[in-house]
């Protein structure tokens, strides 16, 4: 129902009243509150409680906005701006005028933004950590609330479900393992070299390299479209540097006529075969193990005088 509050409607609210109006359940809206995301009722005892036309306005809004995707963090910061309360002329909060009546007692909300943030920034933190360990199917909310020793409700005060976590957490896992490689990589202008580079910087972070990459496959086979595309975007974030590099080289007369599309994706696909040598042999892949793979790929298996 749209939170507009005509003539006829009632003008202060009982808990069950707003649950009928709003669609939504007291145990939510004692969450809204107990957060800061809702103003408290106007309190006459201990279990009696009123509500206003600001609690049903924003009660919509949240709704609405939670339909579009948005996460509860960005919602609540739309409320507190001083224009939404200017957005409906025909809506007036009464906790001014009530708070006027000496009968009643008003609670006000403690301030938690700082201590939401740090709430938020632990979650994402150890999503990111769980999610390169055990994959994205693997990774439950429970697995993070019992980490952090938090509830459910917390959980999702921050975050619709899982998939907004992981879709705030792809982006950072990629920008720790490799930010310091790339500002590396910039500075070279030879083409081969700039590839046997970006070897080096992958090749200690092998492991998290190859979570990444899994990663990316789950989201891309996930029926959720803003996941796909994730996907897509976190694979070629990944192979768009290779295959300028070939482009470059290619132009350079560096390497044989080759599609590069086509090579960056082998030179992917060795890069996470190698991981799994690693591990059943037991032994780190070197950068000498990198070379030969580059030799192979742009010079082929006869060599470059035959």
């Amino acid at each position: 129902m749209d939170a507009h509050l005509s003539d006829t409607e009632p003008k202060w609210l009982r808990i069950a009243d707003l649950e009928r109006l709003s669609g939504t359940s007291r145990r939510t809206i004692h969450f809204y509150i107990r957060d800061g995301l809702l103003h408290p009722p106007i309190k006459t005892g201990k279990t009696m409680a009123y509500y206003d036309g600001a609690h049903l306005r924003k009660l919509a809004h949240i709704r609405k906005a939670r339909q579009q995707g948005k996460p509860l963090i960005a919602i609540r910061e739309e409320i507190a701006a001083p224009e939404f309360g200017q957005k409906d002329p025909m809506v007036k909060p009464l906790t001014e005028s009530l708070r006027s009546n000496k009968e009643f007692h008003v609670r006000q909300p403690l301030p938690k933004r700082e201590k939401g943030k740090k709430t938020r920034e632990a979650i994402i933190e150890l999503g990111c950590a769980l999610f390169r360990q055990k994959g994205y199917r693997n990774t439950r909310i429970n697995d993070i609330t019992r980490a952090l020793n938090i509830g459910k409700g917390t959980f999702y005060f921050y975050f619709t479900d899982k998939k907004e976590l992981f879709l705030e957490c792809v982006p950072r896992i990629f920008q720790e393992l490799f930010a310091k490689g790339w500002d590396r990589i910039r500075k070279i202008k030879d083409p081969q070299k700039r590839l046997e580079l970006r070897a080096q910087t992958v090749l200690p972070v092998l492991r998290e390299f190859c979570s990444i990459l899994q990663l990316s496959k789950e989201a891309l086979e996930d029926p959720d479209p803003k996941l796909k595309k994730l996907g897509e975007q976190t694979y070629l974030s990944i192979r768009r540097p290779l295959e300028i590099d070939i482009q470059r080289g290619l132009q350079q007369g560096l390497f044989h006529d080759l599609d590069p599309k086509t090579a960056g994706t082998l030179m992917i696909g060795i890069m996470e075969s190698l991981y799994y040598s690693q591990v059943i042999d037991k032994k780190p892949v070197s950068a000498k193990t990198w070379q030969d793979v580059l030799a192979l790929i742009l010079f082929g298996m006869k060599g470059r005088g035959v």
